[in-house]
């Protein structure tokens, strides 16, 4: 026993070529997933039925409506879950609801001009490339940025026809050069307005770190997004919005969209049988930690990775609704970790925490749906618990003497 823990503690049997060697089998395997899950749904071979559509669909439906004129009954879930049935073809399809503000509606406007299939590999294609460029200016190891690809939340991004790719590269864009280009860092962070319970904690770090000319940039975006999709989409849809907003938070807060599919603590507190106000009080303490430790970390200033990668996990923290696709950003703030442990050495048991997200990514849903109990938020404390362990090393090797001395 004693040698398993020694194991894990220091997993050193975690060597380069293990990673290479297990990044390659575990690509292959989710390629394979995604092909036989496509020659599935276009019937090649055991077609699914009933048949079912990606969360993707969503976002068609929402710009096809707009492209005809009606962007607000993109909120009207009778007229859009028609619209997507008409889209796919068979009404046998579940419907997959639209809830994001009218700044997102003008990019799937766009979208909706191509064929759906078409639509669908074109924004993961585009995104994906946007997430892959700031993924490599946080780590540069081709081996570790394939072990980064094979995390399972970009998996699902793929087959599900998610936004991942969007977020993670608007906010990790942001994260990477927000000391050389503050101004561009503010522009993708007000680009972040069409998700913005992601820019929860965002303002807190801005402001702890007095970056004042990110912030400017940031409002300016934000303002000048919202005001083009007034002027093109018009006040009727961000009205409709505004009041779907009481649905949507309905929707995730009575459990139609199943709890099991939210790695947050109130979805954990929820899945187990707890009560709304118990949950939200739950969550509530986790995001004033979470929004408390950003604004210590930011005001200290540590090395840029690791500031980055506690705003990520505690933003992860933060969001009482996060699912199990929106863990995309985790692996930014893993590679940003890795690279100030191949610097400084890693922590112990890191390797383990780190190898052991992968699993929880990729079976949260499941485990939690066939048994009710909750592990996705495991993976997201476990994560801010790392970073805050690199903040605080950083902080002794600070203090040490002959680092004081070399300041003096």
């Amino acid at each position: 026993m004693n040698r398993i823990i020694t194991a894990l503690r220091d997993s050193r049997w975690l060597t380069r070529e293990r990673v290479r060697a297990y990044a390659i089998i575990v690509l292959a395997v989710e390629v394979a997933a995604l092909l036989i899950m496509a020659a599935r749904t276009y019937d090649l071979f055991l077609p699914i039925d009933p048949p079912t559509s990606l969360d993707f669909m969503s976002f068609y439906a929402a710009g096809d409506l707009a492209n005809q004129g009606t962007p607000q009954l993109a909120y009207n879930e009778l007229v859009h879950e028609n619209t997507e049935k008409q889209i796919y073809g068979d009404v046998r399809i579940p419907y997959f609801g639209f809830y994001y503000p009218p700044v997102f509606q003008l990019v799937c406007a766009g979208l909706a001009l191509a064929p759906f299939t078409l639509s669908y590999l074109l924004f993961l294609l585009i995104t994906g490339a946007a997430y892959f460029w700031v993924l490599r200016g946080a780590i540069r190891d081709p081996v570790l940025i394939a072990a980064l690809l094979s995390f399972p939340a970009a998996f699902l991004t793929v087959a599900l026809g998610q936004n991942s790719f969007l977020t993670t590269a608007l906010f990790g864009g942001a994260l990477l050069v927000l000391d050389r280009r503050p101004v561009l860092a503010g522009i993708l962070f007000g680009a972040m307005c069409y998700k913005p319970h992601f820019l929860l904690l965002v303002p807190i770090a801005l402001i702890a770190g007095r970056y004042w000319l990110t912030i400017l940039s940031a409002a300016v975006t934000s303002i000048a997004l919202i005001g083009l999709s007034l002027l093109l989409l018009g006040w009727a849809t961000w009205q409709a919005w505004l009041t779907n907003t009481v649905l949507a938070q309905s929707v995730f807060e009575t459990g139609r969209v199943g709890f099991y599919h939210l790695v947050s603590l109130f979805g954990a507190a929820r899945l187990v049988g707890g009560g709304a106000d118990i949950a939200m009080a739950l969550q509530a303490v986790a995001l004033v930690a979470a929004a408390a430790a950003v604004a210590v970390v930011w005001y200290r200033r540590p090395d840029p990775g690791i500031r980055a990668a506690t705003l990520i996990a505690a933003t992860l923290v933060a969001l009482p609704v996060i699912l199990f696709y929106d863990l995309l950003p985790a692996t930014l703030a893993m590679a940003w970790l890795i690279r100030d442990a191949r610097a400084r050495g890693y922590l112990p048991w890191e390797k383990t925490i780190l190898c052991a997200m992968y699993p929880i990514a990729l079976l949260c849903r499941g485990i939690g749906e066939k048994t009710h109990v909750p592990i996705g938020w495991l993976l997201t404390f476990g994560l801010l618990g790392l970073a805050l362990a690199h903040v605080a090393r950083a902080r002794r090797v600070a203090l040490l003497p002959e680092h004081v001395a070399e300041k003096a």
